[in-house]
């Protein structure tokens, strides 16, 4: 069909990116009751663990993944290699507690992951230093990890672009959703919502969340005949929270869902995130229509807002203090200059501290087993 899009980069968004995919994977400490373990995807010379990252584009932004309840970090692929392979980082992770029902678990997460990830940046030794662009952050989330980004938006003004995947809402947990109703009304982030028609697990929650989001861009994509569950990798899961009804049934399969859905996830992050304004065409614009009117989308709709947002002005994290500093060295506010180069640091210390002393305590655990023997 006809389409909007004009020649060159990016890649459209509903064809195959040209990177190829590198893999990191470790303990990652959330600030909880523990550490959980988290996976970091990127664009690479060659796909495999520890490749070597494709500098091509000096830096990329980052998604922060975070997963449905009774699923972690190894349930996404389909989305997680699509939009790497458009140049993108990926942070994908396990929660603390795998059967949580609580969305502010993954907003608290997903702002430990921005943290993180700022930290490897400044790293000297780990091979994604300089690539992540400091400045553009998306906090995507399925189902209960949908709320999370959401309330992640709400709270850390680092994101610059939400995208929830069916975000959950329990309605029998009235007070919960009411509070968490109150501070998506204060979401100032560009915002994207793909939810199935014929979604029975959190049927209308989308809209709802849609509805919450009091001005800029938003968007509503319903794709026809897909369901809950499918916002998963392909298996034979059939999510039954208590209370709550089964999925309904998809008319399309996982792979057209997975399909439809990388689609304008990565036009709305291309938008969003890298500035490629034609690529918006294609989440609300004439591209959509199209969609809309094939039957290929069961609704549509959306508010104009700018894309992007303009960027925080103020850097982040120890090179960023540290380029902030110098103006207010330049106009004589030393003390100044020192201290906001001094707080960056003690974070990053503080973050060395944690990682080495879960280095001891890993170790410590495994002498202890062996004498155990």
């Amino acid at each position: 069909m006809a389409s909007s899009f004009v020649p060159g980069d990016p890649v459209r968004p509903d064809l195959p990116g040209p990177f190829h995919i590198g893999t990191i994977e470790f303990p990652f400490w959330t600030g909880g009751p523990g550490f959980t373990l988290a996976k970091i995807s990127y664009p690479a010379e060659y796909d495999g663990w520890l490749a070597p990252a494709d500098a091509s584009e000096g830096s990329y932004p980052s998604v922060i993944m975070a997963p449905a309840t009774w699923t972690g970090s190894n349930m996404y692929d389909w989305f997680t290699d699509y939009v790497v392979r458009h140049g993108y980082i990926v942070f994908r992770y396990f929660p603390e507690n795998i059967l949580a029902l609580d969305p502010h678990m993954h907003a608290d997460t997903i702002g430990d992951a921005i943290d993180k990830l700022l930290d490897i940046d400044d790293d000297r030794f780990n091979p994604l230093r300089g690539l992540i662009k400091r400045d553009a952050f998306a906090a995507v989330g399925v189902s209960l990890g949908g709320a999370g980004a959401l309330l992640a938006a709400a709270r850390d003004r680092r994101i610059r672009a939400v995208l929830g995947f069916a975000p959950g809402r329990n309605v029998k947990q009235a007070e919960l959703y009411a509070g968490i109703d109150v501070e998506v009304r204060t979401v100032a982030t560009p915002t994207l919502i793909v939810s199935g028609q014929n979604d029975r697990i959190s049927p209308g929650s989308g809209l709802h969340y849609l509805d919450l989001v009091p001005r800029g861009y938003k968007a509503y994509v319903e794709i026809s005949g897909g369901n809950h569950v499918q916002f998963l990798d392909p298996c034979d899961v059939d999510i039954h929270l208590p209370g709550l009804p089964r999925d309904g049934k998809p008319s399309i399969t996982f792979a057209e869902q997975h399909a439809i859905t990388n689609v304008y996830a990565t036009a709305f992050l291309h938008a969003a995130l890298k500035g490629y304004g034609h690529c918006e065409a294609h989440v609300s614009g004439a591209d959509a229509l199209l969609a809309l009117a094939s039957g290929v989308l069961s609704d549509l709709r959306s508010e104009a807002g700018p894309l992007p947002l303009p960027f925080p002005a103020t850097p982040t994290g120890v090179r960023g203090a540290a380029a902030a500093a110098v103006p207010a060295a330049v106009a004589g506010d030393i003390v100044g200059a020192a201290g906001t180069v001094a707080s960056a640091l003690a974070l990053r210390v503080n973050g060395l501290v944690r990682d080495l002393a879960r280095g001891v305590e890993r170790v410590t655990t495994e002498v202890e087993k062996r004498i155990a023997r």
